[in-house]
């Protein structure tokens, strides 16, 4: 199992003890901004499964959530299926279980991305969860992190 963290909390120079204490500080912060009580140890998520329509997404603390979209499709007469690979343009920075859970990334909402930024933006029809925080109302699929 994954043990506890928060990505980019501290920096990579710091001591074990160094880094949990800034991990932990974090956290809270993070809990505070989703308006969420943060977890105890034990009871922290790493990783949500959940559906958005007919797209399915698994947001992972550390990674930038990825998702898929089954495509249905006739050629000559029959029917084929195809599953469309999404992702979203932010990381996963900490997950809240609750009603709903709420993910915390590190997009960016009070500023405008640069041209750069906006090319590489998944288009409208990838439809990446970005709202920050992401509601998710009933997860499919819940992991811990380690204690």
């Amino acid at each position: 199992m994954t043990m506890f963290f928060v990505p980019g909390a501290a920096d990579a120079e710091l001591s074990d003890a160094e880094l949990s204490d800034a991990d932990e500080a974090v956290y809270r912060s993070l809990a505070q901004l989703a308006g969420r009580i943060p977890a105890a140890p034990g009871r922290r998520i790493r990783q949500v499964a959940f559906k958005v329509g007919r797209e399915s997404w698994t947001a992972e603390v550390g990674r930038k959530m990825a998702g898929t979209r089954p495509e249905h499709r006739r050629r000559k007469g029959e029917f084929t299926t195809t599953t469309e690979k999404l992702s979203g343009h932010a990381t996963v920075l900490a997950i809240f279980e609750g009603t709903p859970f709420a993910i915390m990334t590190d997009e960016q909402t009070d500023e405008q991305p640069d041209e750069q930024q906006a090319a590489s933006a998944p288009s409208a029809s990838e439809s990446s969860p970005s709202t920050n925080p992401h509601l998710v109302e009933k997860p499919s699929r819940v992991a811990y992190f380690a204690n």
